[in-house]
């Protein structure tokens, strides 16, 4: 069974708000505690992302705006290492949104890193959708464009 990440967060915002933040890797600095991101997201771009302890260039494979944005990372080759990472924004009924933010790992390698993926101290993805909500609701009640 492959190992999953999986982090779900409601954000009192459209589900372009949440793209327009969630893109603008530019900004991640000010606002997320857990990655930093370089690149655009546009299908084909390849992407730096800094994490704590490693940097990663993962392709993007799918930039929907609005609705998902998926890349693909590997180390070394695929059969070493191989992470397929999401964020799907789901609209609700009441008009906030639904990010999830999930990750497939496989490879060789994976049955080594498995014990660290994630602890209840080191939940970044939990960490980085906390974050994201906080950036998207301040800028949504500060109004269009800011």
């Amino acid at each position: 069974m492959k190992p999953v990440l999986t982090a779900v967060i409601d954000i009192d915002a459209t589900p372009q708000a949440v793209w327009d933040v969630l893109t603008d890797f530019a900004a991640y600095g000010e606002w997320s505690t857990f990655s930093a991101a370089e690149g655009t997201a546009q299908v084909g771009n390849r992407l730096t992302m800094r994490m704590p302890g490693m940097t990663f260039r993962p392709t993007v494979t799918v930039a929907t705006p609005g609705r998902e944005l998926r890349w693909v990372g590997t180390l070394g080759v695929k059969q070493l290492f191989h992470g397929q990472h999401s964020f799907v924004l789901s609209p609700n009924h009441d008009g906030t949104t639904r990010l999830t933010n999930h990750e497939e790992f496989s490879g060789a390698l994976v049955t080594l890193i498995r014990p660290f993926l994630r602890t209840p101290k080191n939940d970044g993805y939990a960490a980085f959708n906390k974050g994201l909500k906080q950036r998207v609701e301040g800028r949504t009640e500060l109004g269009p464009g800011v």
